[in-house]
């Protein structure tokens, strides 16, 4: 092989790259000293980001010259080393290292990555043109994965492409702030990029070479898919994803490679021997164990004591509904030690008075808020469905039974209500199929001049004058989303102005709480401080001071209907916990995230919820209910006749209490993940073959069973 360097220009282009590189990285040298790496690592990064500046200028500069004997044989060489360079590149973003792999996880993340390469091959035949292709693509994605991750605490799964408009929506609360595995990553596809651009196409002349450079590649990838998707091979080597923590298994395995085996699960396969014959017969059955008489459906168990005495109000007596999906709002105190310099849930916490409240467990954590009001709605488990499924998005095609058609069928009125853009997780065309008459959204009732202006320019400043200008009696933002104040006086409103030849009901979702709390806003001040834990956690401190003007708001609202005549009840309940500062979670556990019990991974998928009325009605600390289960305890609050799946909702909570994408816990407190066996399963079999029929065999679903009068 022969060596020159290319011309004067060239040679100039290349000190100009070398030079930008090494005061660039120089210049951010504190993104090095991240706490999340110790100072020996975080110096080794930034002597490297410093000596990429000259490889960088190298590379341009080198041209080599290869006999052409050795071209097929370096180009070739070169070709199945790209890969590995790939691989790193990727997985700098996740701050993970090849070397850190196992062999065998290596060696599954190549083969992989291969398959991508050869694929492209097989349709380009350019060397040069698949290293451009497969390295441009999963940049790209390495970036998608990286904000998505920091903004929400998971990672990027595939169904996130399904929703990724409504991400789009509100990823303007967020802050993008540079960091080392930004520009240490982006400096790799730099390098990968200039040592692609050496290879050279050399096509094979022989027919016979010809024919195997296509048919070698084509059997390679059909092995790979073939093993990985279509059976249980990698499965069994202990290569499927992380159910629990997708974020702890695309840092042990490779991020891209997990996002790959995440595609295997996209797919809704039925239960095995499922039929949808049977469902009603299911049903029975857990009726039947509980000692309540199938056929009977005027009794049923009663939730809240586990006696069979729950019987709808012969009296007809109707009460409105108000059930509020409370955007993030959580109670980090009950998951371990935490002080404050003031209670930030003083109201909620007093409340007793005519009041079922305790600890909800949800099916998602940090983001994913449509899959908590789809359990809520539908009493449907999603730990039945793929996971990082969006329900909204994939699913839900047609009518689907839920807590809305129920009401409706007894003569309810049915509104939906959420001060953000009406589109997001595809509310507009899911809110009908699930039986509601209107929904109102900021659309509503801000005009949609500021909304473009808004969206155009992402000044909250501007958005808040623009507003007070327009409306100046309103005093609606906090930070740059509705306040739960404000979104609760237009639920004081829409009751006032409500259908009076109806009972009313109002599914509300707020915006108040949601992420973005790094960044200060001239309309929202701090009131609340962690005053005993040894980190500094100012996402912490700001989520904190939110919680507490939700819990004002709500006593605002409690206070309202206090003085209203007509009976009443308020269900209020969080969505999921927030996805702030790692070290917080970690400080009130004692322990690590990677480390987490089940029964402390449980704890951080649980919200408050509270259900009161301005008349009486029974009183109860529930510490252990699944967002499955509760719109069933609604119903029983509210006195109302139960659909057949709601009965036997509320016998199967007195055998299994929570059931989420967690795990399930028993009656007893024992704590099971869904990997484990155990004499549930039988249970929970049944339970699964009932949530498919409910929301995908909807040509044979059994209409007895879930909707009222069938």
């Amino acid at each position: 092989m022969h060596i020159s360097f290319a011309g004067k220009k060239i040679r100039l282009l290349a000190l100009a790259v070398t030079i930008f590189m090494i005061i660039f990285v120089s210049a951010n040298w504190r993104l090095y000293l991240d706490p999340t790496l110790d100072l020996t690592c975080g110096t080794i990064l930034f002597v490297l980001s410093l000596l990429a500046g000259p490889v960088a200028g190298f590379l341009i500069i080198f041209k080599p010259s290869v006999d052409d004997k050795y071209k097929a044989l370096a180009n070739t060489a070169l070709f199945f080393i790209m890969p590995v360079l790939t691989i790193q590149m990727v997985e700098v973003f996740n701050e993970n290292y090849i070397w850190w792999f196992s062999v065998p996880t290596f060696l599954a993340n190549y083969m992989i990555y291969l398959v991508f390469y050869l694929f492209f091959y097989l349709i380009t035949g350019r060397y040069h043109m698949v290293g451009l292709i497969v390295n441009i693509s999963l940049y790209v994605w390495s970036l998608l994965n990286y904000f998505i991750e920091l903004f929400r605490g998971s990672p990027f799964v595939p169904l996130d492409v399904l929703s990724f408009g409504t991400g789009l929506s509100v990823s303007d609360g967020y802050t993008y702030e540079l960091s080392w595995k930004l520009i240490l990553g982006s400096i790799m596809f730099f390098l990968i990029y200039l040592v692609n651009k050496k290879s050279v196409n050399i096509k094979p002349k022989k027919l016979k070479f010809k024919l195997l450079a296509k048919l070698a590649p084509a059997a390679y990838i059909a092995v790979v898919v073939i093993s990985l998707f279509f059976t249980d091979y990698a499965a069994n080597l202990g290569y499927k994803p992380d159910f629990w923590d997708q974020s702890r298994g695309y840092h042990r395995t490779g991020s891209f490679f997990n996002f790959c085996l995440n595609t295997k699960y996209l797919i809704i396969r039925k239960p095995s021997d499922y039929n949808a014959a049977n469902v009603s017969d299911y049903v029975a059955e857990t009726l039947k164990d509980a000692g309540v008489d199938p056929d009977d459906h005027t009794v049923s168990t009663n939730l809240l004591t586990g006696q069979n005495d729950y019987t709808a109000n012969t009296d007809g007596t109707m009460p409105n509904i108000i059930c509020i999906m409370n955007e993030s709002l959580s109670d980090p105190g009950a998951l371990g030690n935490l002080e404050t310099n003031e209670d930030y849930m003083p109201f909620i916490h007093s409340l007793t008075e005519n009041t079922i409240k305790g600890s909800l467990s949800m099916p998602v954590f940090g983001a994913g808020t449509s899959n908590s009001e789809f359990e809520f709605l539908s009493g449907d488990s999603i730990s039945f469905l793929p996971t990082g499924c969006n329900v909204y998005q994939s699913y839900v095609k047609d009518t689907v039974p839920s807590l809305v058609s129920t009401l409706g069928a007894l003569g309810y009125s049915k509104t939906a209500f959420h001060p953000y853009y009406g589109e997001g997780w595809n509310r507009r065309n899911v809110y009908p199929l699930l039986g509601f008459e209107n929904y109102i959204s900021i659309e509503d009732f801000v005009d949609q001049d500021i909304l473009d202006t808004y969206k155009q320019n992402n000044d909250v400043t501007e958005y808040e004058m623009l507003l007070n200008e327009r409306y100046p009696d309103r005093n609606m933002l906090l930070r740059r989303f509705v306040s739960d104040s404000y979104d609760y006086s237009m639920v004081e409103n829409m009751y006032e102005n409500r259908d009076t030849s109806k009972p009313f009901f109002l599914f509300n979702v707020t915006m108040q709480n949601h992420g973005g709390y790094a960044m200060s806003y001239t309309n929202f001040s701090q009131e609340i401080y962690v005053t005993n834990m040894n980190g500094i956690y100012p996402k912490a401190n700001r989520y904190l001071s939110l919680v507490k003007r939700s819990d004002e708001a709500f006593q605002e609202l409690v206070d309202y209907f206090s003085n209203v005549s007509e009976p009443t009840i308020l269900c209020m309940f969080g969505d999921h916990l927030p996805s702030i500062e790692d070290g917080f979670y970690e400080e009130l556990f004692g322990t690590s995230l990677d480390h987490l019990t089940t029964e402390q991974q449980q704890l951080r998928y649980t919200t408050p919820f509270v259900i009161w009325a301005n008349y009486d009605i029974p009183e109860a600390t529930l510490n252990q209910i699944s967002a499955n289960y509760l719109s069933t305890l609604v119903l029983q609050t509210a006195g109302l006749p139960l659909t057949q799946y709601n009965r036997y909702l509320a016998s199967l909570y007195q055998k299994l209490p929570i059931i989420n994408t967690v795990g399930y816990v028993d009656a007893d407190n024992n704590y099971y993940t869904h990997s484990e066996n155990s004499k549930y399963d039988d249970l929970l079999y049944q339970y699964h073959c009932l949530v498919y029929n409910s929301l995908i065999d909807r040509n044979n679903r059994d209409s007895s069973v879930f909707f009222m009068n069938q």
